[in-house]
């Protein structure tokens, strides 16, 4: 087995491998520096990479195992966050050169609770600058490439780096944000799992923020069970929204062709061939007529994220002394003509929105929507003032549901992820429902 393949494996399979004693963290540490080394000088997913650290925190975690401490699924396993959280001692780059050059005086509460839980930071990946794209590209610090596609392509963003560690077999999980579809959108695109977790969930304490009404940070790995430890190890807990999460009553929610459009066939067909097989399996399968076309979600929900992100960096990308990649520059300046009266009032038309959602989309439901309209473009191809990849995605953000992308085949060559979208509140049940699925979406 290659090194690649066993970080592959996955953090639940890993952590099993461990506690019979067949692995050390020792071991997948060693393995992922050496992966990291041999390939991240191509891919660029990593902005750091702590190695002594890494090392020295696996001999210790190694040594509380033998003397008969676990802490848990995450005990020893390496995992990368994507450089918008604080590490004390670091600096926060925030994808940018004009953002922070001062070291961080604390650690972001999501990281401490992956600490407390075992869990190894071997380092901080790459991103969109500020968090505010969905291509994955980085015209200031580099563009991580997509290692499930030959050629130079887009990863997806903006957490590009979490999404292209994991696929390439670096980490076996990392941790990104997403605001838009930042989780989501790269996952499709790599091949990989990747949770947009019910807002408020994990904490976004010493996070930088792009939309704090719509900020989320979620999990990656190539396997869809490895969402519960993961969220549990990020400091969150099922509530009461959860139970049960054996699938009783569950329904699958699909819209149809119309709404999806303009979207790739090879998209579509895996679309159809998925909710065939859900519904083969003994899956409840049913219509959705949205309240609102998904274009229209994707616009309310970037008209809050431009206000907001003009109210946190506004000083910087006014500054044009500051080096700043100028598309993002004209995302975020979008929203200083976005007056304090037309943003309240976007604000009351989310709140209408979202209690219409809740009129048509049960308890428990299960929406299936593919995650982008397309598979992975070449970097050459891309129009950095279009925004199609967000338009399944933005959804989930702008209603505050909980959504799980997972890969379900490729397209000529590409990768293609389907999300599952859930109420908020359900994320622990959606990823049983949908781990308990497996078998029919491979099927598909």
């Amino acid at each position: 087995m290659s090194r690649a393949d066993l970080i592959r494996q996955g953090v639940t399979a890993l952590g099993r491998a461990m506690q019979a004693g067949e692995l050390s963290g020792a071991d997948l540490v060693e393995a992922c520096l050496a992966e990291i080394a041999a390939r991240d000088g191509e891919l660029h997913a990593f902005v750091e990479v702590y190695g002594d650290e890494a090392l020295a925190r696996a001999a210790a975690l190694d040594a509380e195992r033998a003397a008969g401490t676990c802490r848990g699924p995450l005990h020893a396993i390496p995992v990368a966050v994507k450089d918008l959280a604080d590490i004390a001692g670091r600096v926060t780059g925030f994808g940018s050169l004009s953002y922070s050059a001062e070291p961080a005086d604390g650690t972001a509460a999501f990281i401490e609770a992956l600490e407390r839980a075992g869990a190894i930071v071997i380092g901080k990946t790459q991103l969109v600058e500020f968090a505010f794209g969905s291509w994955g590209t980085n015209h200031v610090l580099g563009t991580p490439l997509n290692p499930a596609v030959h050629g130079q392509a887009s990863p997806g963003g903006s957490s590009s780096g979490s999404a292209v560690a994991v696929a390439a077999g670096m980490v076996p999980a990392a941790i990104g944000s997403d605001t838009g579809g930042s989780v989501r959108i790269p996952a499709g695109l790599c091949g990989v799992a990747g949770l947009k977790t019910s807002h408020g969930l994990v904490s976004l304490e010493r996070v930088a923020p792009l939309s704090p009404a719509l900020d989320t940070i979620g999990p990656f790995s190539c396997h869809p069970e490895d969402m519960a430890p993961l969220l549990e190890a990020l400091g969150a807990a099922p509530g009461e929204e959860d139970l049960p999460q054996d699938g009783a009553g569950t329904v699958y929610r699909r819209v149809d062709a119309a709404a999806l459009d303009p979207v790739d066939p090879g998209i579509l067909a895996h679309y159809e061939r998925t909710l065939e097989s859900l519904a083969e399996a003994g899956a409840r399968v049913e219509p959705l007529a949205l309240p609102c076309p998904l274009a229209e979600y994707q616009s309310r929900c970037g008209a809050i994220m431009a206000h907001d992100a003009y109210a946190h960096l506004k000083e910087i990308v006014e500054d044009y002394r500051r080096p700043v990649d100028p598309y993002v520059r004209g995302r975020i300046a979008a929203g200083r003509d976005i007056a304090e009266d037309a943003h309240a009032a976007a604000l009351a038309r989310r709140e209408a929105d979202r209690a219409a959602f809740a009129e048509v989309f049960g308890p428990r439901d299960i929406l299936v929507l593919p995650t982008t309209p397309l598979t992975a473009q070449p970097l050459a191809a891309i129009d950095e003032r279009q925004f199609p990849m967000s338009r399944y995605t933005r959804l989930a953000n702008y209603i505050d549901l909980c959504a799980v992308s997972v890969p379900v085949g490729s397209s000529e060559g590409a990768p293609v992820g389907l999300q599952f979208v859930a109420r908020r509140g359900r994320d622990f049940a959606l990823v049983a429902e949908v781990s308990s699925r497996q078998k029919a979406l491979a099927d598909a």
